[in-house]
């Protein structure tokens, strides 16, 4: 069964490589349809990841992940078209960049740091939330094995979120605030409901010691 996959998925990106290419740069409402698309594709299989994750089935787990691992490299190779063709989109709605944000989120790392100057620059003209770019820049710290700037990354390991390890933690309510993230107790509490999970803040943690937590989960 396995090996009828990759084709599949093949034919898949195909698809939507085409199609990716045949909208206008100046056509906001077929870009922002396209983006809703991409974005309930983007929530659904994630809210299914964390549904999953309730159950502890490590079998359907593992076999979610790579669905959502196909999902997100379908969605990547859209945006990426949609970016080097016509740069950041003009006219789009809150949601619609907040889309493309995503899926740059969601990708590896190189795809990151490619697109991360160009999302900088739309946070800078208040086109991204100054959370996204945020997010992304603690995203690419964690990444690279460093700690993060703004507390938005967390690690589950069996019932336990742990936050990754941030820099300058005593000035960590003001750096959130200039990056228009709620105050770090808030998120906290938004992390327990969403995950069901206790969440785990050790400020003294160090980033060698958050991935051995992070190797035991492999």
């Amino acid at each position: 069964m396995q090996k009828f996959i990759f084709p599949l998925l093949f034919i898949v990106f195909s698809f939507h490589h085409c199609f990716a290419q045949d909208i206008p740069c100046n056509d906001s409402p077929a870009i922002s349809q396209k983006l809703k698309s991409v974005r309930e594709k983007d929530q659904q299989i994630r809210a299914r990841v964390i549904k999953e994750m309730a159950t502890k089935d490590s079998e359907k787990i593992k076999q979610i992940a790579l669905e959502m691992r196909a999902s997100d490299k379908e969605n990547q190779l859209l945006i990426s078209e949609l970016l080097d063709k016509c740069g950041w989109p003009k006219g789009l709605n809150v949601l619609d960049n907040n889309t493309i944000f995503l899926v740059i989120d969601h990708a590896d790392t190189a795809y990151m740091k490619k697109y991360f100057p160009l999302l900088k620059s739309q946070a800078e003209a208040g086109v991204v939330a100054k959370g996204d770019l945020a997010t992304l820049e603690d995203r690419m710290q964690m990444r690279s094995g460093k700690k993060q700037l703004y507390g938005t990354q967390t690690f589950k390991v069996g019932g336990t979120v742990t936050v990754w390890p941030i820099a300058d933690w005593e000035n960590l309510a003001t750096n959130r605030k200039r990056m228009e993230l709620m105050p770090m107790e808030e998120y906290i509490l938004l992390l327990k409901k969403t995950y069901q999970a206790e969440v785990i803040w050790d400020k003294d943690m160090s980033v060698e010691t958050a991935q051995e937590k992070m190797r035991k989960k492999q």
